[in-house]
């Protein structure tokens, strides 16, 4: 089973880090939740990924729901695409854009590619992390002034979708904790939080 490990940083804070494993065949929106549960974001916010080039230019985007989009196929929606669908090699570029109104805003990189022999089960898995993630609502000074019509166009659009389908339940079988985080790869690490022992980590 052909792994993927992103290195995941945050635009607000470039010092926090978290690496996660997660299997090729899983899809965007298994990565969307995964990258939200590393930091302990709720996910009751749209977001979208950009599949980028060396420099971080985007290139490809993929939404969590059709935004209204006429042909879906310009847009592709997370769940019908899976990871190994993009030629996904060392050093590939991504971009994920949560919540529209606050924007957080974090950069993936693919730093290594492996097979591995454990269930698909043990997967996404926290590898390693490092620094505090920020406080998901604590910085209302990022919020705008005032809500424009298009703002509430968008708002109203969505209320009249189901946006039971952001939330998770915590009996839902596919994100409980303890299948989704593995801390087995933390051993090792010392008191920084890094961990020297792999040295093609990066």
């Amino acid at each position: 089973m052909k792994i993927l490990r992103f290195n995941i940083t945050i635009e607000e804070d470039p010092e926090m880090l978290r690496v996660l494993d997660i299997t090729a065949d899983a899809n965007f929106q298994d990565l969307h939740y995964a990258i939200l549960s590393a930091i302990d974001f709720d996910t009751t916010q749209l977001s979208s990924f950009f599949i980028c080039n060396n420099n971080w230019e985007k290139k490809v985007e993929l939404t969590l729901i059709n935004m209204g989009a006429e042909d879906a196929e310009l847009v592709p929606i997370m769940q019908d695409i899976k990871l190994k669908d993009y030629e996904h090699e060392v050093g590939q570029k991504l971009i994920f854009e949560y919540d529209f109104v606050l924007m957080w805003r974090f950069f993936l990189e693919v730093v290594k590619v492996y097979e591995s022999d454990k269930p698909a089960e043990s997967f996404p898995a926290v590898v390693k992390s490092v620094g505090e993630a920020p406080q998901q609502y604590d910085t209302l000074d990022k919020y705008p002034e005032e809500v424009t019509d298009e703002d509430n166009q968008l708002i109203h659009e969505l209320e009249l979708k189901n946006l039971d389908f952001f939330h998770h339940e915590d009996n839902d079988d596919d994100f409980e904790d303890d299948d989704l985080w593995e801390t087995d790869d933390l051993e090792g690490l010392d008191d920084s939080g890094i961990d020297h022992s792999d040295e093609d980590f990066f």
